[in-house]
């Protein structure tokens, strides 16, 4: 609820939470998802026979059937809408956020944080506790979602910065009129 007691409506994207006890990799039949060294939970798209057990065994929901052909963005010049070094997904697997492991394996940040146009979304290494990253979830008082299933998640949502006054937007055209 809002301060004025009013429910309050907040905008949280959820993909994959690249979970430490990831039960869509416990689900896999073939081994088609699994985790990396780096704490991706990764997705072999060739191993992956679309039985969509691990659908089923995400408490998050993060993860889609392929029932279509690929389609593919005819150029890659920008960079958070495409990369022409991710895979293909063909018709009848299952897909997944992957952090765009692509670019991370070559030092740079996933898509949806380059892409974010608020600078909402940050990247980084969770076991460095000087990482600006750790810095944000400390002094934000980030929390993940669903902790108490166990899956011990580690993308972290944090709470709104500030509250949005509609006060400054009078006698202006703003998206939410």
């Amino acid at each position: 609820m809002g301060p004025d007691g009013q429910p309050e409506l907040i905008y949280q994207p959820t993909g994959c939470m690249h979970c430490e006890n990831a039960p869509c990799v416990k689900a896999c039949p073939t081994g088609a998802t699994y985790k990396r060294e780096d704490g991706i939970t990764a997705q072999n798209y060739k191993k992956c026979i679309g039985c969509r057990a691990c659908m089923a065994a995400c408490p998050y929901n993060a993860r889609v059937f392929n029932w279509g052909p690929p389609q593919h963005i005819p150029s890659f010049e920008d960079d958070h809408i495409g990369d022409a070094r991710v895979p293909s997904r063909p018709k009848g697997v299952v897909e997944k956020c992957t952090f765009c492991q692509e670019k991370v394996d070559h030092g740079e940040d996933p898509a949806c944080v380059t892409g974010c146009p608020a600078k909402a979304r940050f990247f980084g290494d969770l076991n460095d506790p000087n990482s600006e990253i750790a810095r944000l979830i400390r002094e934000r008082g980030a929390k993940t979602l669903l902790a108490e299933l166990g899956t011990k998640p580690t993308v972290y949502y944090a709470p709104p910065r500030r509250k949005l006054d509609i006060r400054t937007f009078e006698g202006r055209v703003y998206y939410g009129e």
